[in-house]
């Protein structure tokens, strides 16, 4: 006998189903044949998508169905396991190129290395420097037996900033340091035992170009007493052998981020010539400048050199990107196919400048340089008058970055619209809890670290990942 159920039609159960959440959608499919087939309409999907994520969501995946999916499994916004093991605020984190380490820095002066895992573990950690001294960068060699980390060293009025090298081999010992002249700039590794500083002190001093120059440190130290020297007493060592790859002339601006791509196996704009038969050791070298009158416009200035050649000359940039903004963090892809990085547009107002509100996380296309940025917005600062970094990142679907506003924010490539926002909320509701920096990792991007003011490291996952780890 038939029910009066049965008897209803399509559009009304599909005004009937219009009401269901996705897990009720399911739930009904394993009524009957008929149910099933009503469930499936793409209405129904595309509907839940829309009251989830708003109606300007663009669908991604083959189906409203699938991408309900992806966005529901396949996004890391389940925390997973916190760690612990900083005593004041996190500033940093990375991932190593295999994935399989977690590197930390923050206000207590240490550098912590971590194994990633199902169950994440503390494998080193090492007390550089003490308060109020701080780290703010660290950063892996490709072969994963080095760190480089950004040491800001802070006496009475006066800051020196120190480029150090620590081994993972010998419990990240410090093997190498240089002092760096501009605190803002970080730094990054060129080769396996090789890193780079920029020369500022000609750059403030005397009418000599700006050099980028290529440390190369000889990790020969094995008397324990030795490496267990604080960090200043590494500067007099004799085992970092200095050599400029590179001149940029003076000019009105100083170096901030820097971030290193091989040539070759960078998939280049046609419009730029590239010998695939070259036997040339061929990068490319990103630098963002700021300007000395911070309200004038920043760049992101892009140079191809031979990094093996003996004798440096004057570089013309490849690409210029002008920038009116403060810039407040930059990452590369891990298949170095993107940049991105945070930023707060300057505006004037009377004699004074100030830096917007929103804090805009920008990716540009390194295949394409020609190709307009892509802009995610949404994320907000909590005032006017001071510049906080907040490190994004970046994998082949999502964009994540660090706020102010306890919670870190991840975006749908696709859609360019917020997905998740991670919640980082303390207990007391008068505190803040600012995220300092994310972290996707490099082959996996179910998987995201986050690291906060509460000196926690947080790793979250998708539903999807979670559930093949049990």
């Amino acid at each position: 006998m038939e029910t009066d159920w049965e008897n209803l039609t399509d559009p009304i159960l599909l005004a009937v189903f219009s009401f269901l959440d996705k897990h009720e959608l399911n739930s009904i499919c394993r009524t009957c044949k008929n149910w099933y087939r009503i469930a499936q309409d793409e209405s129904l999907w595309k509907r839940l998508i829309f009251r989830n994520f708003g109606c300007r969501y663009s669908r991604h995946d083959e189906s409203w169905k699938s991408e309900l999916k992806r966005l529901t499994y396949h996004v890391p916004k389940r925390l997973h396991q916190t760690c612990l093991g900083h005593v004041d605020e996190i500033y940093y984190v990375c991932f190593s190129n295999s994935g399989k380490l977690i590197a930390t820095c923050g206000a207590d002066g240490s550098v912590k290395v971590w194994q990633y895992g199902n169950n994440t573990e503390l494998l080193q950690s090492r007390q550089v420097l003490d308060r109020p001294s701080y780290a703010n960068y660290v950063e892996f060699n490709e072969a994963e037996t080095q760190v480089l980390v950004n040491c800001i060293v802070r006496v009475d009025e006066d800051m020196q900033a120190i480029l150090a090298v620590l081994s993972i081999e010998k419990g990240l010992a410090i093997v190498a340091a240089r002092n760096s002249w501009f605190p803002n700039f970080r730094g990054t590794w060129l080769h396996n035992d090789t890193f780079l500083i920029a020369d500022v002190l000609a750059f403030f001093f005397s009418n000599d170009n700006v050099k980028l120059v290529a440390c190369t440190f000889y990790d020969d130290l094995d008397d324990s007493v030795l490496l267990e020297r604080p960090l200043g007493e590494h500067l007099a060592d004799d085992n970092v052998e200095l050599r400029p790859i590179v001149e940029m002339e003076r000019d009105e601006y100083r170096p901030h981020f820097v971030k290193v791509i091989d040539w070759s196996k960078w998939n280049q704009d046609n419009s730029i010539e590239h010998d695939p038969n070259s036997s040339l050791n061929e990068k490319v070298i990103i630098i963002f400048q700021q300007s000395l009158e911070w309200d004038i416009v920043h760049r992101l200035v892009f140079y191809k050199l031979d990094v093996d050649c003996e004798v440096p000359s004057v570089a013309e940039p490849m690409k210029i990107i002008v920038i009116n903004s403060g810039c407040m963090g930059v990452q590369l892809s891990a298949d170095h196919r993107d940049i991105v990085y945070n930023f707060r547009r300057i505006y004037v107002a009377g004699d004074n400048s100030y830096y917007e509100k929103d804090v805009h996380t920008m990716v540009i296309n390194l295949a394409s340089t020609g190709e307009k940025p892509e802009i995610f917005t949404e994320n907000k600062a909590l005032e006017e008058s001071t510049l906080f970094y907040l490190f994004p990142s970046i994998s082949s679907d999502f964009i994540a970055s660090g706020s102010e506003q306890d919670v870190a924010f991840l975006w749908d490539r696709h859609s360019k619209l917020v997905i998740a926002q991670l919640p980082h909320k303390l207990s007391d509701p008068n505190a803040q809890n600012g995220v300092s920096g994310v972290a996707f990792h490099p082959h996996d991007q179910e998987v995201l670290v986050s690291v906060a003011d509460d000196c926690k490291v947080r790793i979250w996952m998708s539903a999807n990942r979670e559930n093949h780890l049990q």
